[in-house]
């Protein structure tokens, strides 16, 4: 694959004070295959070793600078700036890909009918011991739950440029594609597995902040309604009550919750699915 016939693609990875994950993130990009990416690491001013970290890398960073900032999404708009790829991959510090051939199963062949491309993603358990492909669905289903991953979604640059991400949401991604999905945006899935995750960032960590930001966001595009007021409240009242009783109930029933009332949710798979590809983890 020449990188003439590929589109070129800009992985930007937010790191702060993440010293003991930078440089597994760095490693699995730098493993892709595909011909024609960009790495771009904006680092928020990290006091842990992070800065020498990223500096080891900097003769294959496209762009990398340490400077304090006033949030993730200050970062990632930051790296939407300085990249100069044709699509923005976000994979911050702690995220990886799935595997080496990501990239090149994503674009094995042409996207000119879409603005963004996702994927699913491996949503690892460290504590239990489990990791599980979250299957990508369908983006009608923004309005209950993010379709996908941010880290297996692609965007066209131009549409990050255009309408950066606010620094006043926690839930500032979701609003991002939501918004992209209600203008008419064209979203396309790819059967490729693109990321590995981990429970613990801030969609979990924040899940009652986020869900009543996500209300506020689907009331302001005029899309609440009572099934789904019903679905966050249950959502809700999950997230407040469940630490006292989760501990009674079994993992795979606790991991199943959790998955639900933080960004992601399994689903069956799509018809919309593009060609299946060989060489990466693809979902039959």
């Amino acid at each position: 694959m020449s990188s003439q016939a590929c589109p070129k693609v800009s992985v930007v990875t937010v790191n702060f004070n993440m010293a003991d994950q930078i440089a597994g993130t760095l490693d699995s990009v730098f493993a892709q295959d595909y011909p024609n990416f960009e790495s771009i690491v904006i680092d928020g001013a990290s006091t842990d070793g992070s800065q020498e970290i990223i500096a080891a890398y900097s003769d294959r960073l496209a762009y990398w600078t340490s400077e304090r900032d006033r949030n993730l999404y200050d970062g990632m708009n930051k790296g939407v700036r300085a990249a100069t790829g044709e699509w923005v991959l976000f994979m911050n510090s702690g995220d990886r890909f799935a595997d080496s051939h990501v990239l090149s199963a994503m674009f094995a062949e042409d996207h000119a009918d879409a603005d963004a491309l996702y994927g699913h993603h491996m949503r690892r358990y460290p504590k239990q011991g489990i990791d599980r492909v979250i299957q990508a669905e369908t983006p009608d289903v923004l309005p209950l739950r993010m379709h996908c991953s941010h880290q297996s979604l692609f965007m066209r640059r131009e549409i990050l440029l255009e309408r950066p991400f606010s620094l006043r949401l926690l839930a500032a991604d979701y609003e991002a594609i939501l918004h992209a999905y209600v203008i008419g945006r064209r979203f396309k899935l790819v059967n490729c597995v693109v990321a590995v995750a981990s429970v613990g960032g801030r969609s979990d960590t924040n899940r009652l902040t986020i869900l009543w930001q996500r209300i506020s966001i689907l009331r302001r595009h005029g899309l609440m309604n009572f099934k789904i007021a019903i679905h966050y409240a249950g959502l809700i009242a999950w997230v407040m009550f469940a630490s006292p009783v989760k501990k009674l109930l079994p993992k795979s029933l606790v991991n199943s919750r959790n998955d639900e009332a933080g960004t992601y949710r399994p689903g069956m798979p799509s018809k919309s699915y593009t060609s299946n590809f060989t060489g990466s983890i693809l979902l039959s």
